[in-house]
């Protein structure tokens, strides 16, 4: 399992982390010569690739206003230039059931580049779900 997780900040004491997994190891590729294949295989062939960046929180430091339910499973498919390996379009095939967490995904996977040649086409299912655990920071004395 191909599994991006990402901590998004940290808290003072005894606030509330969100913690982020974004599984992408099903769905399927279709490679050079049309034929659909694992995404496993294609992965391999992944020569740049970001996470996406969901915004967790407001534009505000009061943590009762950061979103706690930020949540969605979504369906993509990246177009990928064969000569340059570059993704050359992004289609939404189910949206996450939200606008600011598709927004971040199709965003990262623009910038996604293969190896030329091999790939024309990934589609990509995501599953965010934003779990808050609480973090006790202690200070120590030297």
């Amino acid at each position: 399992m191909f599994a991006i997780t990402l901590v998004v900040w940290t808290a003072g004491a005894s606030e509330p982390v969100p913690y982020i997994a974004m599984p992408v190891d099903n769905g399927y590729a279709i490679d050079a010569h049309g034929k659909r294949q694992p995404n496993a295989l294609c992965a391999r062939d992944i020569i740049w690739a970001c996470a996406p960046r969901y915004p967790l929180r407001a534009r505000s430091s009061d943590p009762t206003t950061w979103s706690r339910n930020a949540q969605g499973d979504g369906l993509f498919r990246l177009d990928i230039n064969l000569k340059t390996g570059r993704v050359s379009q992004i289609r939404i095939i189910k949206s996450t059931g939200s606008a600011i967490l598709d927004r971040a995904s199709t965003g990262a996977f623009s910038r996604w580049v293969f190896t030329p040649g091999k790939w024309s086409a990934m589609i990509i299912p995501t599953t965010v779900r934003v779990t808050w655990v609480p973090v006790l920071i202690q200070e120590r004395e030297l």
